[in-house]
C-alpha cells in the first residue's frame, strides 16, 4: 500500500499503528534537519504517488498560510516573528509560479515584504486578504501586477495575540461567498470595523468566523472548540473542522456551540454544547488544516474524504464520514503521509487546478507550544503530493467568458468550480448566466450540480426568492437545505419563505430540520414560535447529535422574550432537553 523509504520496518509500524492511543505527545526531533529533496524523499505515500518540492529555503521560510489564485500560483504567508506579536516588519507575502508544468517553481515574486505576525491569506475580490493581529488586512490589487495599489486597509481589527498559535487562521472562500477562517480558545477577540464602540464589536474565543467581502459585515459563525486551524466544506456543502486535544472531529455548523477546551459560552443559558463526530481520540495531538478532497487526480476512494496535518506525529490522516442522524460521524481510512524525518511540520492541504495536493511545511526540530523557546525561523518547504496520471494544467480564470465560468460548475475538479463561482461574485452574475445556472438547478439529476448552481446564483447575485422557494421543495434534502440557509442570511426572511421553513420543519428529513433550526436564529424572535414548535414535535430528534440544542439555540432568546409563548411549547415538545431547558430558562433571570 505504502512507499517506504527510511527505516521501512520502523517506519511500517508507525503507518500501522493498532490504535490511537499509542499516539503519544512527540518529543523534539533528535536527528539532524534534512534537505528539501531528502525530506520529500522522507514522507511515505500510498502507491502510485510522489512527491515533488516546488519550494524551499532560502526561497520560503516558515510559510504559515497559503492558498491558490486563480492562475494556479501558490500565494505564501510567511512568519519568522513567531511566537512575538505583532513582532518586527520583516515578513512577505509570496507568490510562486511553475511555468512549464514540471512541479517545481521557477519563479518567486515578492508581493509585500513588511508584515509583522501573519496567520492567514486568501485572493479575491480584486486583491489579498491577510490575517495579521490586530488586524484583518486587505492589499487592493485591481490590475493584477502583483503589486499593492497601496498600503493595506485595516478591514475589520480587534484580533487578539495572547496565544499565538490561535490567533485568525487558514483563510478560505466558502460556498456562500464569504471569507471564512478559524480561531482557538486561548485568544481573546473583540472584532470589530476600525474605531468601532465595544458593543459594536463581536467577542470570539473558539469558533469559526467569517466576513463578507463587499458589505465587510463580520458574524461568528460557530463557536467552541479549541484550536481549529481549517475549514472545510464537503461535496454536499457540509463544513467540517479538526481541533486540538480535545476530540479531534467536528461537523460544522452555522450557529452551532461546541464543546470546549476551556471557558465558558457567551451565552450563559447555553446550557450544553454540541459533541464530537470523532470515531476515537488521538491523544493530545495538535492538528493543523483541513481539506476535503474534490479534486479529479487521486482515486476515487479518496474523493470527498478528510485530510488533516497530525502536527506532533509528522503525518497527513485521513479519514471519511457517513450520515448519522441530522450530522455525521467520522471514521478512520488510514495516514495518507507519515513522514520519517521528524521536523517536518505539515500545516494546511490544498489541491490545485490538476488535482494534486499541495502542502506547507513550517519544518521545525519541535512542535507547537516548544517552538517559543527555539529561534531557528530559517527553514520552510512547500511540497506537491501527485501522480504520474497528472497533466500540466494552464488556467486564467479572470479571462474566461461568463458562459465558461458557469460551464465550469460542473467541472470534476472543484477548484475550478470554487475558483469560477468567485469571479462570478465579483463581477455579477448577467441574466444569460443566471438562467443557464437555473437550468442546472432544476434539470441536472445530481445533487451536487444543483448544489453548485445554487451557490452560483447566490454568489453572483441572481438567486431569486421564487427560484429559492422552488429549490426548497427540490427532491434532494441538501438542496433543500441550503437554499433555507442562503434566503436567511440578510436575517429578513419574507412571509414566503417563514412559511416554507414552516412546512420543511414538519417533513421527514432531520437533515433538512438542523438547517432549519440553524437558520431560525437568524429568524427575528418574535417570528420563530411556529417553526420552534414544528420543530420541537419530532420525538424522533431527541436524542439527535445536533437538534434538540439547535433547536434550544433558536429557542432561547424567544423563551426570555416572551413566557406565556414558552409555556405553551412547553406543552408541546417531545423532545425532552428541550423541555428541560425551557423550564430552567422561564426560572432564571
Amino acid at each position: 500500500m505504502y512507499r517506504l523509504t527510511i527505516s521501512t520496518a520502523a517506519l511500517a509500524a508507525t503507518v500501522f499503528a493498532a490504535s490511537p492511543l499509542e499516539d503519544k505527545n512527540r518529543p523534539v526531533a533528535t536527528a539532524p534537519a534534512m534537505t528539501a529533496e531528502q525530506t520529500a524523499a522522507a514522507l511515505a505515500v500510498p502507491a502510485g504517488f510522489k512527491v515533488q518540492v516546488v519550494a524551499a529555503e532560502p526561497d520560503v521560510v516558515q510559510p504559515i498560510a497559503m492558498t491558490l489564485d486563480d492562475r494556479g500560483r501558490i500565494w505564501v504567508v510567511t512568519n519568522t516573528n513567531y511566537p512575538a506579536s505583532p513582532g518586527e516588519p520583516k515578513d512577505s507575502i509570496l507568490i510562486f509560479e511553475d511555468a512549464d508544468g514540471d512541479g517545481r517553481a521557477e519563479k518567486r515574486t515578492v508581493f509585500y515584504d513588511k508584515l509583522t505576525f501573519s496567520s492567514g491569506i486568501a485572493v479575491g475580490h480584486g486583491g489579498v486578504w491577510v490575517g495579521t493581529p490586530p488586524n484583518l488586512l486587505f492589499f487592493a490589487d485591481k490590475n493584477g501586477d502583483d503589486k499593492p495599489d497601496a498600503e493595506p486597509e485595516i478591514v475589520v481589527d480587534g484580533w487578539g495575540g495572547q496565544d499565538t498559535h490561535e490567533t485568525l487562521n487558514d483563510f478560505i472562500w466558502g460556498p456562500d461567498g464569504w471569507l471564512y477562517g478559524t480561531q482557538g480558545v486561548f485568544t481573546h477577540s473583540n472584532v470589530g470595523k476600525p474605531g468601532a464602540a465595544a458593543e459594536q464589536r463581536t467577542p470570539i474565543n473558539a469558533g469559526v468566523w467569517r466576513i463578507h467581502p463587499r458589505t465587510r459585515k463580520f458574524e461568528l459563525w460557530a463557536e467552541g472548540g479549541s484550536n481549529q486551524w481549517g475549514i472545510d466544506w464537503n461535496d454536499h456543502g457540509e463544513a467540517f473542522f479538526a481541533a486540538c486535544v480535545i476530540p479531534h472531529m467536528w461537523h460544522a455548523i452555522q450557529g452551532a456551540r461546541y464543546h470546549r477546551q476551556a471557558g465558558a459560552h457567551f451565552n450563559k443559558h447555553t446550557y450544553a454544547d454540541i459533541k464530537t463526530i470523532a470515531w476515537g481520540r488521538y491523544e493530545k495531538a495538535a492538528y493543523c488544516g483541513m481539506m476535503i478532497y474534490l479534486g479529479d487526480l487521486f482515486p476515487r476512494e479518496y474523493r470527498d474524504t478528510l485530510f488533516f496535518h497530525d502536527i506532533h506525529m509528522n503525518k497527513l490522516r485521513n479519514e471519511i464520514v457517513s450520515r448519522a442522524g441530522s450530522g455525521y460521524q467520522s471514521a478512520k481510512k488510514g495516514d495518507f503521509i507519515v513522514s520519517e524525518d521528524k521536523h517536518f511540520r505539515g500545516l494546511s492541504p490544498q489541491y490545485g487546478p490538476d488535482g494534486s495536493v499541495f502542502i506547507n511545511d513550517w519544518y521545525d526540530k519541535v512542535p507547537c507550544h516548544q517552538q517559543r523557546n527555539f529561534t531557528d525561523r530559517s527553514n520552510g518547504r512547500i511540497y506537491r503530493i501527485t501522480s504520474a496520471a497528472a497533466k500540466p494544467v494552464k488556467v486564467d480564470i479572470a479571462k474566461l467568458s461568463e458562459q465558461e465560468l458557469v460551464k465550469l460548475q460542473l467541472h470534476a475538479n472543484d477548484w475550478f468550480v470554487r475558483a469560477a463561482r468567485l469571479e462570478l461574485q465579483e463581477r455579477g452574475l448577467g441574466v444569460a448566466g443566471a438562467a443557464e445556472l437555473e437550468d442546472i438547478l432544476s434539470k441536472n439529476t445530481d445533487d451536487t450540480r444543483q448544489l453548485r448552481a445554487l451557490w452560483a446564483l447566490h454568489c453572483g447575485g441572481r438567486l431569486s426568492e421564487p427560484t429559492a422557494l422552488k429549490a426548497m421543495k427540490a427532491g434532494s434534502e441538501y438542496v433543500r437545505g441550503w437554499a433555507v440557509t442562503l434566503m436567511n442570511e440578510n436575517e429578513k426572511p419574507s412571509e414566503a419563505v417563514l412559511a416554507e421553513m414552516l412546512r420543511l420543519a414538519k417533513e421527514d428529513s432531520a437533515l433538512v430540520r438542523l438547517r432549519v433550526a440553524s437558520a431560525l436564529q437568524r429568524v427575528p424572535v418574535a417570528q420563530r414560535w411556529p417553526i420552534l414548535t414544528a420543530l420541537a414535535a419530532h420525538e424522533a430528534d431527541a436524542n439527535d447529535q445536533n437538534l434538540p440544542l439547535m433547536i434550544w439555540y433558536a429557542a432561547e432568546p424567544a423563551v426570555a422574550a416572551d413566557p406565556a409563548k414558552a409555556a405553551e411549547l412547553l406543552g408541546t415538545s417531545k423532545i425532552q432537553k428541550l423541555t428541560e431547558f425551557i423550564t430552567r430558562r422561564m426560572a432564571s433571570k
